[in-house]
């Protein structure tokens, strides 16, 4: 039987992948632009044409049945299938295709878009669409092709690459450091404006100047920020020295924008993955992606960290 007779309806494994990707009528409906009870009705009919049952409820809103899983495991396996022959057939045409990334707004602001041309240079067919996320990087996986993600090593569900380590250091504009000095010129820290993310709660100030045995600032001022993009430019701009993760600033010490604001650099022991899903294979383009972060990121270290 051919799976065109197979089915009740070309749209049904569409809106049933879409359906089981989300766990979600209503956000599969957005995707199709379509009502959650159209969606609703297709997965009936899908269901009652196979009798039988695809999703169940849970307590918190729909999971898949084993019927159900295995069905999604097969339509995502071939949809995969699809989009590699696609590409293949783009980039016998001179086009490589669509890598979907998956990152920080940070690290897309100050370290990816510096590099955006020599990216562009090296792979002019490879199209980049980034998913941003504000503040640390988390969320699934499962619609991008790489994504950057804090402390995820690999498991059954992914497979990762390690990117960086974490490092933090303090930093601030050549003019600053010219008139108030490093850290360890003033160890009471009068003389210094630290400049603070509100709500960092896993590396503030007291971290760092604890652990190095700086004492914690009694006479100093404070500028505090909510998005952590000015907390950099107010170090940029001279306004006070700034804790900076090192590959976020990578560029602004490179071009000599900032300086490091004392001998000491804070290696917590956790990493940064290049991470993609385990469902399905890397696109070529995905992987030359993956090799050029990997190898940017290794020459970057040795530029900027001690050691």
């Amino acid at each position: 039987m051919t799976l065109r007779k197979l089915l009740p309806s070309p749209n049904a494994i569409f809106m049933f992948e879409a359906a089981a990707r989300h766990l979600n009528f209503t956000s599969a409906a957005r995707e199709f632009n379509v009502t959650q009870s159209a969606i609703s009705r297709m997965i009936a009919r899908l269901e009652c044409h196979l009798d039988v049952k695809l999703f169940a409820r849970a307590p918190t809103g729909i999971e898949l049945t084993d019927d159900g899983r295995l069905l999604y495991d097969a339509v995502g396996s071939g949809f995969q299938q699809i989009e590699i022959a696609l590409d293949d057939i783009r980039a016998r045409q001179g086009e490589a295709g669509t890598v979907t990334l998956s990152l920080s707004s940070a690290f897309a602001l100050h370290w990816f878009m510096p590099r955006f041309d020599r990216f562009q240079a090296s792979f002019p067919g490879i199209d980049l669409r980034f998913q941003l996320v504000r503040g640390e990087p988390t969320g699934s996986i499962e619609d991008v092709d790489l994504a950057i993600r804090y402390n995820q090593p690999p498991n059954a569900e992914q497979r990762s690459w390690a990117l960086m380590e974490e490092v933090v250091l303090p930093v601030c504009s050549p003019a600053y450091l010219a008139e108030h000095g490093s850290l360890d010129d003033c160890r009471d820290l009068s003389r210094h404006t630290l400049a603070h993310l509100s709500g960092s709660l896993r590396i503030p100030w007291q971290s760092y100047l604890a652990r190095f045995d700086y004492p914690q600032p009694a006479g100093s001022r404070s500028l505090t920020f909510s998005d952590y993009t000015l907390v950099i430019q107010s170090a940029i701009k001279g306004r006070g020295m700034a804790l900076g993760w090192w590959h976020v600033v990578a560029h602004e010490l490179l071009q000599k924008g900032l300086v490091k604001g004392a001998k000491h650099e804070l290696r917590t022991g956790n990493h940064y993955y290049l991470v993609a899903t385990a469902r399905r294979p890397l696109r070529k383009p995905a992987v030359l992606v993956r090799d050029w972060l990997l190898d940017e990121m290794a020459e970057l270290k040795r530029e900027i960290l001690s050691g």
